[in-house]
């Protein structure tokens, strides 16, 4: 006993010293071995408590409740109940300010430096983990190409089951330069996991020329100051600078990233962004088991073919498996119109997503390409060992005349099979991952077709009539867009609508002042505006009032454009062309392409639509537009989407994230627009668009009225 007072002693202050002495003097007169068990218990409690550093509280308590003890043995179980539950809470809350603030040290300290690591996220993905921070560096350059010929060396990725051969020597035509990203024809592949965040480090180090860089297929939900357009969401990128991109990989599938402009995006700054996801790869019947992910990238140079960058390459597989080829074409400058046809040797292609979004299964001898286009597909490979020829020509299914040849036997691309180690995403099984049960998702029925254009809507040449039964477009067993179906069912809320735009695309002949000269020229719009851009960075001054003197609209009944447009009656108008909507509206979208010469192609920024409906028309189409029967039984869903001349197709999808999104028209070529973009304004009142306060700005600069003062 005299052993624990000693240690109380030591600890509590003075006035405890006192108390013992008179309680000392009490113990001597009883003897009750209870009671001084009670008394030795309250003060070695009060005393372990203050050693836990609690100050001033401290000794004030131990003072206080030793002599409340000492003089009270009967009430001290109870206070020292309180006390203890006091002291369990304050210790768990230092302990997790502790934890929180040592965690907030180790991130300050640890945090990674943008400028020199870069983290890739190839991997096979799970739920049970985190999303990770994927970082990449891209660095644009610009190379010209000599005036008669050129070594163009073929570079390509470091997929080992794809090999180039040597250097070839291309014939230079029309194409006088092309892009590098990081030293490559054709940038690297950015693989995700699905909810990953992307930072991506962009540095343009082509002299004299801004850059901006658009990535498909993602929403940008909460960035869409990172969609990439130029003076719209983001500054051009100047000469020698870095931006810097960050946002979340929402939307699973095959997507691109390319230069904004035409010129860019047909000439070599375009790769290739996947984005994986847990059910494509462990739950999926079609694509769990397939042994590897290829990307292949087809363009075109000069008349010759590229995969990935290279006039000739050997794909590399083994017997006996089934692999998945994401495939994607961009179509030279000037020919969007025309379709490009993919096969292999003695292979069915099974077509199963567009876009990114999977479709019902289509099993096919070969496949049409078109600009923009991006299509899975899986090749079950043979038993029989030997090289088979990859075919890409042209051919069927061009509607312009102005479809350069394609020199198709310069081009050289094999199927080569051999016994080789895979190390890409192979024969991924559902025990890699505890979250995800064993599928019991049926295998998906398969259509058998001759041909797939995904790029053609219907491939019927018949006008004036409603398409959206299968039996109406196929052709000579060549099916096309509306033959396919979604694999999911269509939202039921989306039979409604809450807004309906209709865009009539034109083009008719001008006269200009040229060289001095009245000579005749071709200008675009859409419902009476040619599209420019903006003076200012739009996305961060949309309020502004020089914005709204050049901005325009035709929605809601009434057209709304400039002030100079009244005065030119007989000219067309050029504005920023805006359609408003809210956040959270069904949006029924018709397009209309009157123009009688040429098809059009269109990408849809940061949403993607269901096409529930196509018509052709000779002249007319307004007594026609209401009779269009929309099609609701599972249609597919695209963000890139090609109208035919004298077309209309209607396209439904709900305006979910806040924004300037872009209608954006492919076939500019060497410009960022010809006049037939629009903007989709989509508003929301409650949430405004948090943009980073030292984002880069830009605008006219006009110095002081005074300035000579």
């Amino acid at each position: 006993m005299d052993g624990r007072f000693v240690m109380a002693l030591s600890t509590c202050p003075k006035q405890t010293n006192r108390a013992y002495s008179a309680y000392v003097a009490r113990v001597q007169e009883r003897t009750s071995f209870t009671v001084v068990s009670e008394c030795i218990g309250g003060i070695v409690s009060v005393v372990d408590w203050y050693r836990l550093s609690l100050g001033d509280v401290g000794h004030k308590l131990c003072n206080s409740m030793v002599i409340t003890s000492l003089e009270s043995p009967d009430i001290s179980g109870v206070i020292m109940t309180k006390i203890r539950l006091l002291v369990t809470v304050i210790l768990r809350v230092l302990i997790t300010v502790s934890v929180f603030l040592a965690a907030m040290i180790v991130i300050h300290f640890t945090a990674i430096n943008p400028r020199e690591i870069f983290i890739p996220c190839d991997r096979p993905c799970s739920r049970a983990e985190w999303p990770r921070i994927c970082r990449y560096r891209l660095v644009i350059e610009k190379r010209s190409l000599l005036k008669s010929r050129v070594d163009h060396k073929n570079i390509i990725s470091s997929d080992e089951a794809a090999v180039g051969i040597g250097s070839e020597q291309l014939e230079t035509g029309s194409i006088q330069y092309y892009f590098l990203v990081n030293g490559k024809h054709t940038g690297p592949v950015l693989d995700v996991c699905e909810r990953d965040f992307i930072v991506i480090d962009v540095e343009n180090r082509i002299p004299g020329r801004s850059i901006s860089i658009h990535w498909t297929g993602q929403s940008q939900r909460h960035t869409p100051f990172m969609d990439g357009v130029s003076m719209v969401t983001q500054c051009p990128i100047v000469s020698f600078t870095t931006f810097q991109y960050k946002f979340q990989a929402d939307r699973a599938g095959t997507h691109l990233y390319y230069g904004f402009s035409g010129e860019e995006r047909n000439s070599g700054l375009v790769g290739a962004l996947v984005v994986h996801s847990v059910y494509e790869q462990k739950q999926y019947q079609l694509t769990k088991n397939c042994l590897n992910d290829t990307i292949w990238i087809v363009s075109e140079i000069n008349g010759n073919f590229l995969i990935n960058g290279n006039r000739r390459l050997v794909q590399k597989v083994q017997s006996g498996a089934k692999y998945r080829f994401r495939v994607a074409y961009v179509a030279p400058l000037g020919q969007t119109n025309c379709v490009r046809w993919l096969e292999i040797e003695d292979h069915k292609l099974l077509v199963i997503a567009l876009d990114g979004n999977l479709i019902e299964p289509v099993m096919v001898q070969k496949v049409a390409l078109s600009d923009g286009d991006r299509i899975d597909l899986i090749v079950q490979t043979t038993e029989l060992k030997r090289d088979y020829e990859i075919r890409l020509t042209a051919g069927m299914g061009n509607v312009s005349r102005k479809c350069t040849p394609v020199f198709a036997s310069r081009s050289e691309f094999r199927l080569k099979y051999v016994e080789i180690k895979t190390n890409g995403l192979q024969h991924i099984s559902d025990e890699s991952d505890p979250v995800v049960e064993s599928s019991t998702e049926p295998a998906p029925s398969v259509i058998q077709w001759a041909a797939f254009n995904p790029g053609r809507i219907f491939c019927s040449v018949t006008s004036g009539k409603d398409y959206h039964q299968s039996s109406l477009h196929q052709h000579h067993n060549q099916s096309c867009l509306l033959d396919a179906k979604a694999k999911d069912a269509f939202p039921v809320a989306l039979r409604d609508v809450d807004r309906r735009i209709i865009l009539v695309v034109a083009k008719r002949k001008v006269m200009k002042d040229i060289f001095g000269e009245r000579l005749d020229d071709i200008s675009y719009s859409v419902n009476g505006f040619s599209f420019v851009f903006p003076s200012v960075l739009m996305l961060q001054n949309i309020h502004d009032k020089e914005l709204n003197r050049t901005t325009c609209s035709s929605g809601k009944g009434h057209r709304r454009m400039p002030k100079k447009c009244h005065r030119q009656a007989d000219r067309l108008c050029e504005c920023v062309h805006i359609e408003h909507i809210e956040t959270g509206h069904r949006v029924e979208l018709i397009l209309i392409n009157e123009d009688e010469e040429s098809d059009h192609s269109y990408h849809l920024h940061g949403h993607q639509f269901h096409l529930l409906a196509a018509m052709r028309f000779d002249e007319g189409w307004q007594s026609q537009l209401e009779k269009v029967v929309r099609n609701f039984d599972r249609p597919v869903i695209r963000d890139t989407i090609r109208i035919e001349r004298r077309t209309l197709v209607v396209l439904r999808f709900t305006a979910s994230s806040a924004g300037l999104w872009m209608l954006r028209e492919l076939g500019a070529g060497q410009e960022w627009s010809r006049g037939l973009d629009v903007l989709l304004s989509v508003e929301t009142q409650n949430t405004e668009i948090d943009i980073p306060p030292d984002f880069p700005a830009c605008k006219s600069f006009v110095g002081p009225k005074y300035f000579l003062i």
